[in-house]
C-alpha cells in the first residue's frame, strides 16, 4: 500500500533503523484497528532496512497453541547455525534447541530461552545489525510472544530491534514503547480514496466515507473498489450502513458466497490451515475432490494471495470464511488436513486437526492431543501445554480421565505464571474421581493459585494445603511429600505468626511422621531444622539448623536442591548470625538461577540478599540489588515500580535523615498485615525500631519493641532484640529491656558466632552498672570488628562514646563517636550520622564537612559491571550475571572506563578503591 500521511510513525522507524546503524538497539509496538496500516509501516521500516539483517514474520492465529511456534520460524534462516550453537553458553544453547524442537532435553525456561535468543541475536549482529520484524502479534503463541518481549526488554546496545504490530485491545506486554496508530487526516485518506476509485469523488460523499471508516486505510481502500462510480459521485445514495468495521466481516462472508462452489470448499480448507501449506493443502484437496485451479476465483478477487504460502488479503477474511463455514465442512476440512499432515515436526498440528474433526468426545484423539501437551512441556512451553490439555480433557469420555487432565492443564497454568487461569480450570476439576495422589497434587496446585493471586493470609493459607497435599502423598509418595513439607515450612516462615490456617507445630509433626519414609535425600536435613526449631527450643535447635545449612552448602549438593531450599537456608543463617554462611548459600542460590535463567527465584534472591546486605549495614550494596531487582522484574514484564517499604522498610529507615518515613513505615505495617505477610511486618519492625533509634523517637518505637519479646516460637524475632533492648533502656522500661536482654543471651550465647556474642556483650553494656559497662563495650566493639555487620559495630562505637560523654570523658569519648561518625556517613545512615554529629559535638571536637565527589557518579549497573570486570569475569560472564547481552556490556564498561579516567580493564580495581 502506497503511503499517504504517517510521517510521525515513519519517522520514529526511521530513527530506529538509524539508531540500528549506529550499533544501538530498539523496540517499538505499533497498536491500531484491523487496516489501519500496520502491515504498510512494517514494509516501510523493512524497506528503509534494507541493508540491515531482517527476519520478518506474522503471527498465525490457528498456531497460537503451539509452543514457541513463531520463535522457530523466526530462527529458520539460522536453523544450521543453532544446532552448533555457536558463541551461547552451554545452558542457552540448549533451551533454545529444546524451544525450537532441535534437541531433547529438559523443559526450557522460557526466561532462559530469551536470554538465549538475546545472546545469539546479538551475536549475529556483530556482522550486521539485525531487525525482526513481528506483524499480527496478537496471533503469536504466548510462549514466544513472552520470549520476544523479554528480549525487548532487554535490548539496549546490541544492534538488535524488534518492531511488532497488534491490533487495537490487544494487551501488549508491558515494558514495551507503544506507538498508537491511527486513521488517516481526512486530506490523505481523500487522496487513497480518489486513488482507488473508479470515477470522480464528490467531496461531500468523500468526507462521509472518510469519517464512517475513521481514516482506515484498509476500509478506505475497499470501499472505495466496492462502491459504484455513482454511489462516489454522489449520483447514488451510498448503501446504509457502509459495510465497514464489525460489518467488514459480513461483508466478505457475502462475498465468499458469491464464489463457485469448488472455490469456497478451498477456502475453507485454506482458514483451516494455519500455516498456509500449500502442499498439505494441495494433498487435503485432492482428498476432498476439489479440483486444481479452484483457488482462482478467490485469487482474481483479491480474497489470497498465492506465493510460498496461502496469504489473506485482509485479517478479517479468514475469520468470514471458516466462520460462514457449517461445523460439517469445518469437520471435513480438518479430517482431510489430518490424513495429510504427516511430516515428524508436525505431528502436534496433525493432533490439532484431530481435535477438530470431534463433535464430541473421542478417547483416542484426546490420547494424541495429551501427547501433544507432553511434547510441548517438554519443550517448556507451559502455555501451549495449558491449551493442549484443555483441549484433551474435553475430548476425554472418561470422567477420572477429563479430571486428570483439566488438572494438569491447571498446574501448566501455575507454572506459565497464570494463576487465573489456574483457578478456572481448577473449577473444572472433578476432585471426587481424582486418584489418592491426583487429589494431593490438586492441593498444591490450588497451593500454587493461592499463593500467587496473594489477598489476605495467602501465605498461610497455601502452607496449609501443601501440609494437606503432604499427608495425601504420605509414605506411598516421600519425594513429593518432602517437597510438599518444605513448601509448607518455607510458607510458614514468610508468614511468621500470620498463621492462622495451620501452625509450625503441626508442620513439624507432619515432618516427623511423614518425611522419615524412604531413603533420605537433601531435604531432610532442612525438614529437620525446621521441626527441632518448632517442636524444641531455639538453643537445641542450633546443631541442626548448622548441619542443614552444611548440608545445603556441601558441593555434591545438586542444584535443586539448593535453588529449593535456600529459602529456608537464609532464613536459618540469619537466626544464627552467621554471615558467611548466608552469603555463600545466596550467592551460590543466585549463580545458579542466573546460569537456569530461573528469573522467578532470582527475584527472591536478590530481595532477600538486599535484605541481608541492610542488615550488616552494606547500604549502597542493598540499594544497588533492589535496582537489579527493579530492572529484573521489568525485564520479566512484572512491576517494577514497587514501594520501598513492600520490600525493604529496613533500608528505608537506615537512610532517613529524619523523622519522615515514619507514616511509610506505618503502611508497610498495615499491608504486611493485610497480606498475611509476617516477613514484610519483620522488616517493618525493623525499619520503626531503627527509625527511632536514629531519629531518638522512642515512644513510637516501645509498643512494636513490646510485640517482640512475647513468645516466638521460630526464633524469628531474633535479630531485632539487640534493638529492642536499646528502645527499652532509652524509653525507661528496663523491665522490657532486661526481658529482651535475658531472650538475647539464651540465643546469642548458643548461637556462638563473633556477630551474635558482640550484640550480647553491646546490648548487656547498656543495662550493666557503672564498673561492668566498658569491659563489655570495648568487648563488643573487638568481636564486632571481626565480622562484616558495620552496622552493629558503627552502633556500638557510638553507644560506647555516648556512655563516655555522659560520664563527663569527653576527650575519651571523642575517638569511639568520630568512628562512629565516620561509618555513618560512609553507609550514608542520615539519622545516626546526626545522633553522631551531635554527640561528637557535645565533646568540644570539631566537625569536618562531607567532601563532595569530583567525579561523574557510576550507576548501580556501571558500578556492578566495574566490580565483576576488575574481579577478572569476562563480558560473557558479566552478561549472564546480569541478564543483559554481552554487547551491552561492552558499551557500559566503556562509559565506566571513561568516568573513571582508566585505560582498561587491567586498572579498574585501583580505580573502584579510590
Amino acid at each position: 500500500m502506497t503511503f499517504h500521511g504517517r510521517s510521525d510513525e515513519r519517522g520514529q522507524l526511521d530513527l530506529l533503523v538509524a539508531d540500528l546503524r549506529q550499533g544501538l538497539s530498539g523496540v517499538l509496538f505499533l497498536q491500531g484497528d484491523a487496516g489501519i496500516g500496520k502491515s504498510a509501516l512494517i514494509d516501510h521500516v523493512v524497506t528503509e532496512a534494507a541493508d540491515l539483517r531482517v527476519l520478518r514474520l506474522a503471527g498465525i492465529e490457528a498456531e497460537a497453541g503451539f509452543a514457541f511456534a513463531a520463535l522457530q520460524r523466526l530462527l529458520v534462516p539460522f536453523q544450521d547455525e543453532l544446532k552448533e550453537g555457536g558463541a551461547l553458553l552451554p545452558l542457552q544453547q540448549e533451551a533454545l534447541k529444546v524451544a525450537c524442537g532441535l534437541a531433547d532435553g529438559p523443559p526450557a525456561d522460557r526466561f532462559l530461552v530469551g536470554l538465549a535468543l538475546l545472546a545469539f541475536l546479538a551475536d549475529k549482529a556483530k556482522l550486521r545489525p539485525v531487525l525482526c520484524c513481528v506483524d499480527d502479534a496478537c496471533l503469536l503463541d504466548r510462549d514466544s510472544l513472552e520470549v520476544f518481549a523479554f528480549v525487548g526488554r532487554r535490548l539496549h546496545a546490541e544492534g538488535v530491534g524488534f518492531v511488532f504490530a497488534a491490533r487495537a485491545g490487544f494487551d501488549i506486554p508491558p515494558g514495551l514503547p507503544v506507538v498508537p496508530v491511527p486513521g488517516l487526516a481526512e486530506p490523505h485518506a481523500l487522496e487513497l480514496l480518489r486513488s482507488v476509485a473508479d470515477g470522480p469523488l464528490d467531496p461531500v460523499v468523500g468526507a462521509r466515507i472518510v469519517a464512517a471508516t475513521g481514516g482506515n486505510p484498509r476500509a478506505l481502500s475497499d470501499l472505495g473498489r466496492e462502491l459504484s462510480a455513482e454511489h462516489l459521485a454522489g449520483s447514488l445514495a451510498l448503501p446504509e450502513p457502509l459495510p465497514v468495521g464489525s460489518r467488514l466481516e459480513e461483508h466478505y462472508r457475502q462475498q465468499v458466497r458469491g464464489l463457485p462452489d469448488a472455490t469456497r470448499a478451498w477456502l475453507v480448507l485454506a482458514a483451516s490451515e494455519p500455516s498456509g501449506d500449500l502442499h498439505y493443502l494441495a494433498r487435503a484437496a485432492h482428498l476432498l475432490g476439489i479440483v486444481a485451479d479452484a483457488s482462482g476465483p478467490a485469487e482474481d478477487a483479491g480474497m489470497v494471495v498465492l506465493r510460498a504460502a496461502v496469504e489473506f488479503r485482509h485479517p478479517l477474511v479468514r475469520p468470514a470464511v471458516y466462520g460462514g463455514a457449517t461445523s460439517v465442512q469445518r469437520r471435513a476440512a480438518h479430517r482431510a488436513l489430518a490424513n495429510v499432515t504427516d511430516r515428524p515436526d508436525d505431528r502436534d498440528l496433525r493432533a490439532w486437526h484431530l481435535a477438530a474433526t470431534v463433535p464430541g468426545r473421542d478417547a483416542a484423539v484426546a490420547d494424541e492431543v495429551e501427547r501433544a501437551a507432553d511434547r510441548a512441556a517438554t519443550r517448556g512451553g507451559h502455555a501451549a501445554r495449558v491449551t493442549f490439555m484443555t483441549r484433551a480433557a474435553e475430548l476425554s469420555p472418561d470422567g477420572g480421565a477429563r479430571a486428570g487432565r483439566f488438572l494438569a492443564a491447571a498446574e501448566a497454568a501455575v507454572a506459565a505464571g497464570a494463576p487465573r487461569q489456574a483457578d478456572v480450570l481448577l473449577g473444572a476439576v472433578d476432585v471426587g474421581l481424582l486418584s489418592e495422589a491426583g487429589r494431593a497434587d490438586s492441593l498444591l496446585v490450588r497451593a500454587g493459585v493461592v499463593d500467587g493471586l496473594g489477598g489476605p493470609d495467602a501465605h498461610a493459607r497455601a502452607s496449609a494445603l501443601c501440609l494437606a497435599a503432604a499427608s495425601a502423598f504420605g509414605a506411598q509418595e516421600p519425594g513429593r511429600t518432602r517437597q510438599a513439607l518444605l513448601h509448607a515450612a518455607e510458607l510458614t516462615f514468610t508468614a511468621r505468626q500470620r498463621t492462622p490456617a495451620t501452625t509450625a507445630a503441626e508442620i513439624a509433626r507432619a515432618v516427623d511422621s511423614l518425611a522419615a519414609s524412604g531413603p533420605p535425600t537433601g531435604i531432610d536435613e532442612l525438614l529437620r531444622g525446621f521441626t527441632v526449631l518448632a517442636g524444641d527450643s531455639y538453643e537445641q535447635a542450633v546443631p541442626q539448623l548448622r548441619k542443614a545449612l552444611t548440608s545445603l552448602l556441601a558441593p555434591d549438593t545438586p542444584d535443586d536442591v539448593v535453588l529449593g531450599g535456600y529459602g529456608l537456608g537464609a532464613w536459618f543463617s540469619t537466626l544464627l548470625w552467621d554471615h558467611d554462611a548466608r552469603t555463600a548459600l545466596l550467592e551460590r542460590a543466585d549463580g545458579i538461577a542466573r546460569r537456569r535463567g530461573a528469573l522467578g527465584h532470582l527475584d527472591a534472591i536478590l530481595s532477600c540478599s538486599a535484605t541481608a546486605e541492610t542488615t550488616l549495614g552494606h547500604l549502597a550494596a542493598a540499594e544497588a540489588l533492589e535496582a537489579d531487582g527493579r530492572q529484573l522484574r521489568a525485564a520479566m514484564g512484572r512491576p517494577a515500580a514497587e514501594p520501598q517499604h513492600r520490600r525493604n522498610a529496613e533500608l528505608l529507615a537506615w537512610r532517613a535523615a529524619d523523622n519522615g518515613p515514619r507514616e511509610a513505615l506505618h503502611r508497610a505495617f498495615e499491608d504486611a498485615r493485610t497480606r498475611g505477610d509476617g516477613a514484610l511486618e519483620s522488616l517493618a519492625h525493623g525499619g520503626v525500631l531503627i527509625l527511632a533509634l536514629g531519629s531518638g523517637d522512642y515512644a513510637t518505637a516501645r509498643p512494636v519493641a513490646e510485640e517482640l519479646v512475647r513468645p516466638d516460637a521460630l526464633g524469628l524475632h531474633s535479630r531485632h532484640l539487640p534493638a529492642v533492648v536499646e528502645v527499652g533502656v532509652r524509653s525507661g522500661d528496663r523491665t522490657l529491656a532486661t526481658a529482651a536482654l535475658r531472650i538475647l543471651a539464651g540465643r546469642a550465647t548458643a548461637a556462638g558466632t563473633p556477630w551474635a556474642l558482640g550484640l550480647l556483650a553491646r546490648s548487656r553494656a547498656l543495662l550493666a552498672g557503672a564498673g561492668d559497662a566498658e569491659p563489655l563495650y570495648r568487648g563488643a566493639v573487638d568481636l564486632l570488628s571481626r565480622t562484616s555487620a558495620e552496622a552493629d559495630l558503627a552502633v556500638a562505637h557510638l553507644l560506647y562514646g555516648e556512655w563516655l560523654r555522659r560520664r563527663r570523658r569527653r576527650r575519651d569519648a571523642r575517638a569511639p563517636l568520630r568512628t562512629a561518625l565516620t561509618m555513618f556517613r560512609t553507609m550514608d545512615a542520615g539519622a545516626f550520622a546526626q545522633r553522631a554529629a551531635r554527640e561528637l559535638a557535645a565533646t568540644g571536637a570539631h566537625l569536618t564537612k562531607v567532601p563532595e565527589g569530583a567525579r561523574e557518579p557510576l550507576t548501580s549497573q556501571e558500578l556492578k559491571i566495574a566490580h565483576l570486570a576488575a574481579q577478572g569475569a569476562t563480558n560473557a560472564e558479566i552478561a549472564t550475571q546480569m541478564i543483559i547481552s554481552a554487547s551491552t556490556v561492552d558499551y557500559h564498561l566503556r562509559k565506566v572506563f571513561r568516568k573513571l579516567d582508566v585505560p582498561s580493564r587491567r586498572r579498574l580495581a585501583e580505580a573502584l578503591r579510590a
